[in-house]
């Protein structure tokens, strides 16, 4: 086990001071106590007045609207911002939605119904400067409101874009972001102030779409819509994770147990499940049949969904666990990680649906940029790329396209879309690994914030670091400690088994006064390092809070463990 301290080793003055400016924020006392101050006006998005007046015109003239739906949490959260605001303000509005058959996104021309006379196109469609062309062509208006990069404003489409809003600093904002940017421009005119009511699915969008939260404008949207809860779909979410989420809402809860079964329907889910998805996040109160064993009964659509939707979840997860298993087989045999950039031909081994969440995994498992790709009938590699966060490069999208070798290079600048011709593959990965040829992966070293040894270590500590739960968030990442030299009697040691554990249970000793657990811990695990001996041990863990009998214990829950010195200890029965 290795690890490496990240700055200062200062954990007696104030920890969370030096935590911060580990992860580069400067003004610590501004990131922790933020508030308006620090946002855009939405008045400094170019275009949106006149989405505005497009939109109420047409509203007037009882136009029929179309909504394309986004295939992913940011596109059905920003849909239904729009609709639900705009049907409770405009009861009798005609809007049409569509949802994605796949992995698409934008906008179909031929999709669009022909009695149509404007479409809206949220979290997408920005460069869809052919789309916009036939559609102006047919008479019908266009309004996309996204956030993604593109290289011009379109000269057909009314876009509203913070990323071509120079007075709107806010470029990590998502697409739910800029849509409740709209929703508060419409309250401005129309005298109302029900945009708010819609935060907390524009928090559920920025924290699935992986924004940069330490930009301060989106962090303090995304913070005050995730308590803001309205959405009935949310709250029986929130309700269906409390025990996982340990009744607490937070960006690391929202990212772990709400924003993965929104995903799982939307890559893996039968289009009968997306619909009454949508359905639910669009407030519709329509009970659904529910049978399980002996009980038969009717429930609100928002409580089958959130059961339907964990269900999706497991059943995706098994499938995705079978694929890369192959797949690390197939990156181990090929000796892939000889490569700075790992490329994968995953055709035949991951569903095309779930290769965007596999590159997540594999980036984040061998720490280097990962593009995932199969290729088509016509020779081009089509697929997910992925950057590494903590690596060299640190906008890989911006780094693929200054190779000039793909076509395509869409999405965001560290998940995106990728293309390119297969006779160019062996071009790249020899142009990948000459440039990062000076750059060294390291698979195995920790990053920690603090080293520790055990007779240091306090409860104040953990608990200290534990309060600031709700700090931890994309680019902000929770800490790492590592506990030196921790003494342990075979006495000392605790193996707990549930019910339901199966071959695992919960590993429990103290360091210095504080608990030290190792979650599912394997029984022969147990008994080939623990049981009977007395050792010394290091771990990696992060800091955490146990509740028992309304008392609370600080707890360090491990990560990693090395054990330095072993004794074995003669059992008395």
């Amino acid at each position: 086990m290795k690890y490496k301290l990240i700055g200062e080793n200062d954990f007696f003055v104030n920890p969370i001071e030096t935590i911060l400016k580990n992860r580069g924020i400067d003004d610590i006392k501004r990131f922790l106590n933020l508030d308006e101050s620090v946002t855009d006006h939405w008045n400094t998005l170019v275009n949106i007045e006149k989405a505005i007046e497009c939109l109420l015109k047409h509203i007037k003239n009882k136009s029929k609207v179309f909504v394309q739906v986004d295939c992913d949490t940011d596109g059905y959260c920003s849909s239904a911002i729009l609709i639900n605001y705009l049907k409770r303000v405009y009861p009798e509005v005609d809007i049409e939605w569509r949802l994605q058959d796949g992995k698409e996104h934008g906008v179909f021309v031929d999709k669009i119904p022909e009695d149509v006379n404007l479409v809206i196109i949220p979290d997408a469609g920005s460069e869809q400067y052919e789309e916009h062309a036939k559609l102006k062509e047919r008479g019908i208006d266009v309004i996309v409101l996204d956030h993604h990069e593109c290289e011009k404003e379109s000269e057909d489409a009314i876009v509203v874009n913070n990323q071509l809003s120079p007075n709107y600093h806010s470029k990590a904002m998502t697409g739910a972001g800029i849509v409740l940017e709209l929703c508060r421009a419409l309250d401005n005119r129309l005298d109302l102030s029900y945009a708010e009511d819609y935060s907390d699915l524009a928090a559920i969008g920025i924290i699935g779409d992986m924004a940069d939260m330490q930009e301060l404008g989106t962090r303090y949207n995304a913070l005050q819509g995730m308590h803001k809860v309205c959405n009935p779909l949310y709250k029986a979410l929130l309700e269906k994770q409390d025990y996982s989420m340990g009744s607490e809402i937070n960006a690391i809860n929202l990212t772990f147990y709400i924003v993965p079964l929104i995903n799982a329907v939307v890559r893996s889910g039968k289009q009968k499940e997306k619909e009454q998805m949508m359905r639910a996040f669009l407030e519709s109160d329509e009970e659904v049949f529910y049978k399980y064993r002996d009980i038969e009964k009717y429930e609100p659509i928002a409580v089958n969904t959130a059961r339907m939707m964990g269900n999706v979840k497991q059943r995706q997860a098994k499938a995705v666990k079978k694929g890369v298993g192959i797949l690390e087989e197939r990156i181990e045999q090929k000796n892939l990680l000889d490569n700075k950039v790992l490329i994968v031909n995953v055709a035949g081994i991951i569903d095309k649906d779930f290769t965007g969440l596999v590159a997540n995994q594999v980036s984040n498992k061998y720490k280097r940029p990962t593009l995932l790709i199969r290729p088509d009938a016509k020779g081009e590699c089509k697929g997910s790329a992925r950057g590494y966060d903590k690596g060299h490069i640190k906008d890989f999208k911006e780094f693929l396209k200054e190779t000039q070798l793909f076509n395509y290079c869409s999405g965001h600048g560290n998940a995106f879309g990728v293309g390119i011709d297969g006779k160019k593959l062996i071009e790249a990965n020899s142009l990948f690994n000459e440039i990062l040829k000076d750059v060294e992966v390291d698979l195995d070293t920790y990053e920690v914030d603090f080293i520790v040894p055990c007779k240091q270590l306090t409860s104040e500590l953990v608990l200290e670091i534990h309060k600031h739960r709700g700090v931890w968030s994309r680019n902000v990442d929770e800490p790492l400690l590592a506990i030196k030299d921790i003494e342990v009697k075979a006495k000392d040691i605790n193996f707990f088994k549930g019910k339901k554990a199966g071959k695992t249970g919960t590993l429990k000793f103290k360091a210095n006064g504080v608990d030290v657990v190792k979650f599912y811990c394997r029984d022969e695990e147990y008994e080939e390092y623990f049981k009977g001996k007395d050792f010394k041990i290091d771990v990696i863990g992060k800091c955490d809070l146990n509740e028992y009998k309304g008392k609370k214990f600080a707890q360090i829950k491990i990560e990693d463990y090395e054990i330095t010195e072993l004794k074995e200890k003669e059992l008395i029965f």
